[in-house]
């Protein structure tokens, strides 16, 4: 068994990752076939690196980020976090897990609520997790959108007073709301225009 030491230990590891979707059929929907959107993906990750994935439309991309982050059952394989599978983990357990692995969604307008302030969706995680509320909770949040380019009020605006960029610099604001040490961000400028791309781009790299 390799051993490996905390200092040259993978933040991730990916193990031959399968994600398979049941084909159904019929009138009691019998399984006929199977679609392998994840067969066999392996990589690993060390702390302060960027992977990206590269493939056309349909290849299985969304599905790996999702799968790591348990969004979505695997078939078979193993994801380690900091040495320990996430799919062996238990509800407790990927809980705190989940405070250290976010994720950007690639739909900016999709991923966030349209009936919550802003101040709401970005301070929610914080609050989930009993981090922080009150005086400190709005601050906080607050902190965060300045971070990602935004202004303090928009803290008390609904999401779509804002434009496709800006509600991407939310989405991105409530991931790092937990200092994660993980973000998977899932074609997180393929929505916007190209005069915004650059700028989320910018965005991410200044807050590596």
């Amino acid at each position: 068994m390799e051993n490996t030491s905390p200092s040259t230990r993978p933040l991730l590891e990916v193990d031959n990752l399968k994600t398979h979707f049941p084909v159904r059929r019929g009138i009691l929907q019998r399984v006929v076939d199977q679609v392998r959107a994840v067969d066999g993906v392996s990589f690993k990750i060390q702390p302060g690196e960027t992977l990206g994935l590269v493939g056309e439309s349909g290849c299985g991309k969304t599905t790996v980020g999702r799968t790591i982050l348990r969004l979505i059952p695997a078939t078979s394989g193993a994801v380690r976090y900091d040495g320990e599978n996430v799919f062996d983990m238990n509800a407790s357990q990927m809980r705190d897990i989940r405070r250290k692995m976010q994720i950007i969604f690639q739909d900016p307008a999709g991923s966030l609520n349209p009936r919550m302030r802003v101040g709401r969706i970005v301070g929610e995680p914080l609050e989930v997790h009993g981090l922080a509320s009150g005086d400190e909770l709005r601050e906080r949040v607050e902190n965060l959108l300045e971070r990602c380019g935004l202004w303090r009020q928009a803290a008390d605006r609904y999401p779509h007073e804002f434009s496709g960029g800006q509600r991407q610099r939310i989405g991105i604001a409530r991931a790092l709301a937990l200092e994660p040490r993980l973000i998977v961000c899932d074609e997180p400028t393929s929505a916007l225009d190209v005069s915004i791309q650059s700028q989320i781009l910018n965005l991410l790299a200044d807050l590596q």
